[in-house]
């Protein structure tokens, strides 16, 4: 790698010196007819070789091959010109072989299939196993390529898949899975606000575990980013970073559809862009260097937005910004790089500077974090704890725990918020009092039931009783269309007083407490349902079963049923769907902030030796 990159910078400097003269090397005198290299050439590579002190025929090597880059730029805008064929240059990588370049020429208005299918050709794989990308965009496949941007002239990263069958397999589910991933944040985003406070499925949390809440719509949007940026993160860490790329770039894209300001208060945004720009190095696109340097901006404005200036939010927060000088030692690291590739010497010199000494201040000592793994914390919660502790064992520990403490306090209290609204308002706009809905289910009154009554009462569990027994229809009528009368699971328990007055007055048990629950408890309405039938349709009006004597409320019931059993699939595909994302979205705490750094100091160590 140090050779290839110690090329390319040859490459960079001779670049900068033939602009800074204001040479053209695709022009007379520099362009031979008869040899291979013209004497005028030859005069420039022995100039340039004493000025950057390097071996002279490997700077005319490089000269020559700048020189045939210019001449065949030059003769593409000719030919798009007076065609409109577009000449575009296409760089492929293929896992384990040296990366190629490719020349296509197509019609600007062609479809993105049809030049993901030449460059499939060209190179004789699948078509499915090819992924091109572009200024940080996956080609798609349906619009012109003048639609997606694409201009004569310009290079386009081809990624493509591992060869062995089961990465192939792997690979051609990679669209599925997202469409996958987005069915499945789409159901849990659409029921969250209907699911049991016991039945939390999903939840969006902020640096401190508070409860963020967003649109369905947005929220939508988040939790497929979020999903496709961890499936991505799960590749990049198998240094599968073709496949990450093209995951991140989709992350990317779903998290520019959340329009909330509440991404301004979280760092997940810039932490992409941070992923995506070390995607780019790790698979050599040099070209993308302008468009890593446009993600790394923003990311160094998201941080700001996030953090604060001198991260001084970060600070009130969390109490220190240990941790998260990873990422800004992540983020001089690749601007220093990007930098170095654009001939900003200096500029890369300073940034690789301050790379060097964020990662100085945030090294941990391997034999701490075995310490801490030993009390049983995670060897990335144990790195996290030492970086805030500034190394000190004891320290790290007693963090983690109070850090562990505070997100199960604030998850508690949104758990309790989340109760208190399912409860919902009593007329005078108090809250239901949660412990009265106890004590009315422990009288054998449904939940429903309970609360309806509650909320009609203002909390009075005399008033309430009094409904429930008296004016169940009242009740009924206030509550959705799902909690009638004959809805089996909303009919509450007998009360034994009652069923001991209707036995007073000649009823048998069962049939009074039969009557007892179809009428809610009301006296009344149990007397003249007992007049009109027996124990078997009163039975059979509960149960719903054939036969009932009662048509209307046995057809009431069926429906019910239905909507119970619909009720209950819905749950199921909601399990399932939490199963799916939980085993892709990792659940550790600030995962991303973990790392033994190894990668990004062997780099470091890299650029600084290029320098």
């Amino acid at each position: 790698m140090e050779t290839s990159l110690e090329y390319e910078d040859l490459l960079i400097k001779l670049r900068a010196k033939l602009n800074e003269n204001k040479i053209k090397l695709w022009e007379p005198p520099y362009i031979s007819e008869t040899e291979e290299y013209s004497q005028s050439l030859k005069d420039l590579s022995k100039k340039y070789s004493e000025e950057l002190k390097h071996d002279e025929n490997i700077i005319i090597q490089a000269l020559f091959e700048l020189q045939l880059h210019s001449i065949e730029r030059s003769k593409a805008n000719n030919e798009f010109k007076q065609t409109g064929y577009a000449t575009l240059r296409v760089k492929a990588t293929v896992q384990g072989e040296k990366p190629r370049m490719l020349k296509i020429m197509k019609q600007l208005d062609v479809s993105g299939d049809e030049l993901i299918e030449a460059v499939a050709n060209l190179l004789e794989v699948a078509k499915n196993r090819v992924k091109l990308i572009y200024n940080g965009k996956l080609i798609r496949q349906s619009p012109n390529l003048e639609e997606q941007g694409i201009k004569n002239g310009v290079q386009i990263m081809a990624l493509v898949m591992a060869e062995a069958p089961e990465q192939i397999k792997k690979e051609d589910k990679i669209y599925r899975e997202m469409k996958s991933t987005l069915d499945d944040a789409t159901l849990l985003s659409e029921y969250v606000d209907d699911i049991a406070d016991d039945e939390e499925y999903m939840k969006l949390e902020d640096q401190s575990g508070k409860a963020i809440k967003l649109p369905p719509a947005e929220r939508r949007s988040l939790l497929i980013g979020l999903a496709l940026h961890e499936r991505g993160r799960a590749a990049a860490r198998k240094q599968d970073y073709s496949l990450a790329l093209v995951l991140f770039l989709e992350a990317d894209r779903q998290f520019s559809e959340c329009r909330s300001s509440i991404l301004q208060t979280v760092d997940n945004i810039a932490v992409l862009q941070l992923d995506i720009s070390w995607c780019y190095l790790c698979l050599r696109s040099l070209a993308s260097a302008g468009d890593a340097a446009a993600r790394l901006a923003r990311a160094e404005n998201a941080f700001r937005l996030s953090y604060g200036e001198d991260h001084q939010r970060l600070i009130a927060l969390k109490g220190t910004n240990a941790n998260e000088r990873v990422l800004f030692m992540r983020l001089y690291l690749l601007q220093g790089i990007v930098a170095y590739h654009q001939n900003k010497r200096d500029e890369a010199r300073v940034l690789l500077e301050k790379a060097e000494n964020e990662l100085r201040y945030i090294k941990v000592d391997e034999a701490s974090v075995e310490a801490l793994t030993e009390l049983g914390w995670s060897r990335g919660q144990a790195r996290t704890g030492l970086r805030a502790a500034g190394g000190d064992l004891d320290r790290a520990h007693h963090y983690l725990e109070e850090k562990r403490a505070e997100r199960e306090t604030e998850r508690e209290k949104h758990r309790a918020e989340r109760l208190q609204a399912q409860l919902g308002k009593c007329l005078d706009g108090s809250s239901v009092n949660p412990q009265l809905v106890q004590a009315l289910q422990g009288m054998g009154y449904t939940r429903r039931m309970a609360l309806l009554a509650l909320r009609n009462s203002n909390n009075s569990v005399a008033d309430a009783v009094r409904l429930i027994q008296e004016h169940p229809e009242m009740l009924v009528e206030s509550d959705s269309d799902d909690a009638t009368p004959s809805s089996d699971d909303s009919l509450p328990e007998p009360d034994n007083k009652l069923i001991a007055e209707l036995e007073s007055m000649g009823y048998p048990v069962s049939e009074a407490r039969s009557a007892l629950r179809l009428s809610r408890n009301n006296v009344s309405r149990a007397v003249e349902i007992l007049h009109q039938g027996c124990e078997h349709s009163l039975n059979d009006a509960i149960s719903g079963e054939p036969g009932s004597s009662n048509p209307s409320t046995s057809a009431g019931v069926t429906r019910k049923k239905q909507k119970k059993a619909s009720k209950l699939k819905k749950k199921k595909d909601r399990e399932s769907a939490l199963h799916r994302l939980q085993n892709t979205i990792r659940s550790e705490d600030d995962e991303y902030l973990s790392g033994a750094l190894n990668e990004e100091e062997a780099m470091l160590g890299t650029y600084r030796a290029l320098l």
